[in-house]
């Protein structure tokens, strides 16, 4: 066999080699670049979690009332414009529907990631702690809310907590506040529109 020969043939066998062991080292790489990632969420969960008990804490004792301003994820916009649908998709719970305004105090949700099979949900307001289930934690919030700003349509800046321990959801603290009603109806006082604002650059 000739040079030329000997080295064409080394080449082409050469090429084959590493077009055959190209997919597996994709693949190996895909599988190197997944295992790095796993390390890198936990480590951010628990470097995060601590920070959002610390805010939680902050809140509960209503430092802000001081003049501290706390990080805090806000949700704002229109009556029935779809904010309580978003929180209900992070959450995996279902929160009150019905007509008009149905979010009347700021909902503070605490969301926590929870290895334990059965999630567990609780309220906190006006100083107790009342457990209660994903099946009747749409109820649950409802009576609370009846309790913290009355039965009729009226709001109130009295803040309502759910905490919600539950596998896969992630480790974030939002206020759901009540929604912009630009004209008030049968059964809520003239300025609502006006209360809702202050609660809105209160929180």
């Amino acid at each position: 066999m000739s040079l030329v020969g000997s080295v064409s043939e080394e080449m082409s066998n050469s090429s084959e080699n590493q077009v055959e062991s190209l997919p597996q080292s994709i693949e190996e790489k895909h599988q190197e670049l997944v295992v790095s990632h796993v390390p890198i969420v936990s480590s951010f969960n628990e470097r995060i979690r601590p920070l959002l008990d610390a805010v939680d804490k902050l809140r509960h004792l209503q430092v802000m009332k001081e003049g501290i301003q706390l990080p805090t994820i806000v949700v704002v916009g229109d009556q029935s414009s779809g904010k309580s649908s978003v929180l209900e998709s992070l959450a995996g719970i279902s929160l009150p529907r019905g007509q008009g305004i149905c979010t009347r105090v700021p909902l503070i949700m605490r969301l926590q990631h929870h290895t334990a099979p059965e999630p567990e949900l609780s309220l906190e307001f006006n100083g107790k702690t009342v457990p209660t289930s994903e099946a009747k934690i749409a109820n649950a919030i409802s009576l609370a809310t009846d309790e913290i700003a009355g039965s009729a349509k009226g709001i109130s800046n009295t803040p309502l907590t759910l905490v919600v321990k539950k596998n896969g959801v992630p480790d974030l603290t939002m206020v759901d506040l009540p929604g912009i009603t630009r004209v008030p109806v049968h059964g809520q006082p003239e300025n609502i529109y006006e209360q809702i604002a202050d609660i809105i650059m209160s929180t």
